[in-house]
C-alpha cells in the first residue's frame, strides 16, 4: 500500500476513548472487503484523535469513511489528509477548503 490516509477529529468530540475505538472498529468492518486497505490503528492526544488507514486509493476510501462516519455519528466534523509513505507532508482531502493537514 502506497499511502497513509489519516482521519482526524478534535479529541473532545469523543465522550470516551472507547468511542474512538468503536468508530475505528466500525471502519475496519466497512473496509475489510476493499482490497489493499488496512485500518492500522489510532492515536489520541494533543487535542486530536486520529485513525490511520493504509491504502492505494485515499480519495475513494475517504468516500466510504465519510459515509460510515455520517451513519454512525451524524454531523461529527472531521478532517482528512494523506501522504505517500516516503514523504512527510500530507495532502489535505477533507473538508474541501482545507489548505493544510498535519498530525500532531
Amino acid at each position: 500500500m502506497k499511502y497513509q490516509l489519516v482521519i482526524q477529529f478534535e479529541a473532545p468530540r469523543f465522550e470516551t476513548f472507547d468511542d474512538l475505538i468503536s468508530l475505528e472498529d466500525l471502519l475496519r468492518g466497512k473496509l475489510e472487503s476493499h482490497a489493499e486497505v488496512l485500518v492500522d490503528g489510532h492515536d489520541y492526544g494533543l487535542g486530536e484523535a486520529n485513525i490511520f488507514i493504509h491504502t492505494n486509493e485515499p480519495q475513494a476510501i475517504l468516500e466510504v469513511v465519510g459515509e460510515t462516519i455520517e451513519e454512525a455519528r451524524p454531523g461529527l466534523p472531521f478532517a482528512a489528509g494523506y501522504r505517500d509513505f516516503d514523504e512527510d507532508e500530507y495532502t489535505p482531502l477533507w473538508p474541501l477548503n482545507l489548505e493544510q493537514f498535519r498530525v500532531a
